[in-house]
């Protein structure tokens, strides 16, 4: 099987070869050498009002409003930039080697990202933002998941945690939340979670997002995750729209 797997891979590389979008390279999305020389130390933003802060924590007038612990992203979204025009082709043109990137980044800069985040991690529960079934068979994956299980393959080597992709599930199609202004954010989520675990949700949570934009989607899944028991509920995104 592996055997075959290269092989694929080496017609995919012949037939559609990849160039760094910084430098041009062949060979990668985003070459080492490039991507070595930039500094990743994460945006925090308060989840509500979205007012720069240290750690991504809810600020004291929000605090009530917010189901979300603390968010942060390892960068700034623009459409432009590098990061932009990476997740993009991850998710809308099926550039899965674009996976490469994100684990060399969780790698490198998660660790400090997490701890500027106050966040416990012994028995923390890594989990994805779900898709509806009907979109993840139409897109042939949820990017929310290849993306937590990094994640959760770098922190598990730090600290002892769980991951779930099971239980907390999307009960029915939603629009895309992009092209919807705040209200029918609102509405279009309403709802749409639900947790489908024999248990009560885990205590300590870290919920995973490829982009964090107004934080509709995010809340709505802190919300049911604590009105299921649990009593902690961060996110973690690649970038912060």
């Amino acid at each position: 099987m592996k055997v075959w797997s290269g092989l694929v891979q080496m017609v995919k590389d012949y037939l559609f070869p990849v160039f760094c979008l910084k430098c041009q390279v062949e060979g990668q999305w985003w070459c080492k050498n490039c991507l070595k020389k930039f500094t990743v130390m994460g945006v925090y933003y308060c989840p509500v009002c979205h007012l720069s802060n240290l750690n991504g924590q809810p600020c004291n007038p929000c605090r009530a409003a917010s189901s979300l612990n603390g968010i942060a992203a390892f960068l700034d979204y623009d459409d432009q930039a590098i990061i932009g025009q990476l997740i993009k082709q991850f998710k809308y043109n099926f550039a899965f080697d674009i996976t490469t990137v994100w684990e060399e980044m969780v790698e490198s800069f998660l660790p400090e990202i997490i701890s500027r985040m106050n966040i416990e991690v012994d028995f923390l529960t890594v989990i994805p933002i779900p898709l509806h079934i009907s979109r993840e068979r139409e897109r042939g994956f949820n990017q929310a998941n290849l993306v937590a299980q990094l994640v959760f393959k770098k922190l598990s080597t730090l600290k002892q945690i769980d991951f779930n992709n099971k239980s907390l599930q999307r009960k029915r199609p939603t629009n895309q939340q992009a092209k919807l202004n705040r209200v029918d954010r609102l509405n279009n989520l309403k709802d749409a979670f639900v947790w489908c675990g024999q248990k009560s949700a885990p205590k300590n949570i870290l919920l995973i997002d490829d982009v964090y934009t107004s934080g509709t989607t995010m809340q709505e899944c802190a919300m049911v995750l604590k009105k299921f028991g649990a009593q902690k509920v961060y996110g973690f995104t690649l970038a912060r729209d």
